[in-house]
């Protein structure tokens, strides 16, 4: 099957205990057990995460020119998002950014690691200083003979990462991105139809029927399992 052709199947509601499995005199579908398969299926599941972060960034720059609730919303779900997909997963291939960016100017790179820093250490922890905070007492006249001391506050900073160069310059790393997965796709797609020229029927029914199951809060901490696991 070529990276044009796809199988689209319109699920219903599910229960979250019952496998999902084509109806009565449908082929059945068997999952391919190959690396490229694998790789197909991760970039595809990048390629949806970065398209929904693209329309997020449009939505920005088009509907949200202000800093509003709806603005700060949309840009941390996009810096989010975004870098889910060059984080560490136990569940699929991250993309690399040394080789998504390769080809990319030194100062698109440089911000990927501003915007990676900024979700980091600011919007997902807090460690830099984008928040400030301190206890302070007013004090009047602390040189003079008499000082006047007042009640102690706390002040807390809190410094937006919402800026319009912010904006522009994820939506040009993320368009990158989304160039490189695309060509990932094509690349993994050609593979796995070589593979499955060569393949044996006893090869490939060997994992049985694939199977979907809905999830369900009891599944919500564990990894999904990988096609070669």
């Amino acid at each position: 099957m070529s990276s044009e052709n796809k199988i689209v199947i319109n699920m219903q509601s599910i229960d979250t205990q019952k496998p999902f499995t084509p109806a009565e005199g449908e082929a059945q579908l068997y999952p391919v057990n190959h690396v490229s398969a694998q790789r197909w299926v991760d970039m595809n599941l990048h390629l949806g995460d970065l398209n929904t972060v693209l329309g997020w960034l449009d939505a920005l720059i088009h509907r949200h020119t202000q800093p509003t609730q709806e603005a700060h919303a949309l840009w941390i779900a996009s810096l989010i998002t975004f870098f889910k997909c060059f984080k560490r997963s136990a569940s699929r291939a991250k993309l690399d950014a040394s080789v998504v960016f390769e080809n990319e100017p030194s100062e698109g790179r440089a911000q990927f690691l501003i915007l990676q820093s900024l979700r980091d250490k600011a919007v997902v922890h807090d460690e830099n200083p984008y928040t400030q905070g301190a206890v302070l007492v007013p004090i009047a006249n602390p040189g003079g003979p008499v000082a006047r001391r007042g009640e102690a506050i706390v002040l807390c900073f809190l410094a937006s990462t919402l800026d319009d160069g912010h904006i522009s310059n994820l939506r040009l790393l993320t368009l990158a991105a989304i160039a490189y997965a695309e060509r990932a796709i094509s690349l993994a797609s050609e593979e796995v139809a070589e593979y499955l020229r060569t393949a044996s029927r006893a090869e490939l029914v060997a994992s049985g029927p694939y199977t979907y199951t809905s999830p369900s809060p009891e599944v919500a901490d564990r990894n999904r399992p990988k096609f070669l696991e």
